[in-house]
């Protein structure tokens, strides 16, 4: 991805004057004089502000050059170190590179630098799309830890555009709370399809929010080469080399099974699901509590999930108008990009502060042709 990031250039002086008082909003302005003020800055550390007096209501203020505000740092400043922050860099690397800029700003202040681009842009960019219908909506969720305590994030995206919609802390993981995370961007955004892992509470959710649900097909993919060979394994342990017969059966059939994952032959393929799962409906599940599966048990209920699961594996090729390619990974991706700021930490210190750094870094890789970070802070 190619970021264009936009840095605020810092003027010496005022280039114009203020239209009316920001007090009482009157136009007639008296120019009050000139004040000299250092500022933290690679490229200049002294401007000028020009002081104002109202006519109307009596008070002063400063109109300063573009660049400055009333802090000590000029916002060329405070929008590097943010991005520092945002792009990976610790506080403390941060703040030696700025130094060996020639400004120097403490690791602290980098911190709040951070933390008020965030707040800013999680106020100024709400989630939503303008208007737009987006059709189908991508969800997955991810842990962060909070003064060692872990936190579930959830991530909501625009599958077509891959642009993330928000994010949410879960403090509950069943489906009704999860529909009722999904239920606002469903509702306003005209949703008809929910992309998502085979995590079982998103089923009930896609169904009570009553959204088509299309399954992730790379990670159904990895379950099941997963589960197969942990299967396999523990037959060779039950039946070693006294039934090969058995055992060469047990390993063509879920050979099968994977093939029909990876191919998805259309309904035939779960038709084929249905006759593997009836070859195996005479395994008898464990006869007391806590005993282990067999491996014919496993693979009875290994087809059975897959053949009910199918309708969801197919979507993508049922519905090839909405243009999906079957896979969660918008929603991957839009969790890497705040995962990238976060593998350089020992976790956030506060959920306000988590909160601050998933919006910047969320904003930093939205995929925006430029990132003006100034502009959405002065929003």
């Amino acid at each position: 991805m190619k970021i264009s990031l936009l840095v605020p250039e810092v003027n010496f002086r005022p280039t114009a004057r203020p239209r009316a008082c920001p007090y009482c909003k009157n136009s007639i302005l008296h120019r009050h004089g000139t004040v000299r003020k250092p500022i933290k800055d690679h490229g200049v550390k002294e401007v000028q502000a020009h002081r104002y007096k109202c006519l109307s209501c009596e008070r002063t203020f400063r109109r300063y050059p573009n660049g400055v505000t009333g802090k000590d740092q000029s916002q060329r400043t405070v929008v590097l170190a943010a991005l520092m922050y945002g792009l990976g860099l610790s506080c403390s690397a941060a703040s030696h590179l700025l130094g060996a800029l020639g400004t120097e700003v403490s690791k602290g202040t980098v911190w709040r630098d951070a933390q008020e681009a965030g707040e800013a842009l999680r106020k100024s960019c709400p989630t939503g799309t303008g208007g737009r219908v987006v059709r189908v909506l991508g969800a997955d969720e991810t842990v962060f830890k909070v003064k060692g305590r872990e936190v579930v994030v959830g991530f909501v995206v625009d599958v077509a555009s891959g642009r993330t919609l928000g994010f949410e802390v879960l403090v509950e993981g069943d489906g009704e709370a999860f529909r009722e995370w999904l239920k606002p961007y469903a509702e306003e955004l005209g949703a008809e399809v929910l992309v998502t892992d085979d995590n079982d509470s998103y089923s009930v959710a896609a169904a009570g929010l009553g959204l088509s649900h299309q399954l992730c097909i790379a990670h159904v993919r990895k379950y099941v080469k997963r589960r197969s060979k942990s299967i396999l394994e523990q037959a060779e342990r039950e039946w070693g080399k006294e039934a090969p017969e058995k055992l060469n059966k047990l390993e063509a059939d879920l050979g099968r099974v994977r093939e029909l994952v990876e191919e998805l032959p259309g309904e035939e393929g779960g038709t084929q699901m249905g006759r593997l799962h009836r070859g195996y409906s005479g395994a008898s599940p464990p006869e007391r509590k806590g005993e282990k599966a067999s491996a014919a048990y496993r693979t009875r209920m290994l087809t059975l999930e897959l053949w009910n699961k199918w309708p969801k594996l197919l979507l993508h090729l049922r519905r090839p108008e909405l243009d999906m390619d079957g896979t969660n990974n918008a929603s991957e991706r839009a969790i890497g990009r705040s995962k990238v700021r976060y593998k350089t930490m020992r976790g956030y210190k506060s959920p306000c502060g988590m909160k601050n750094g998933i919006g910047l870094t969320q904003w930093l890789y939205s995929g925006e042709d430029e990132h003006d970070l100034a502009e959405e802070m002065a929003a």
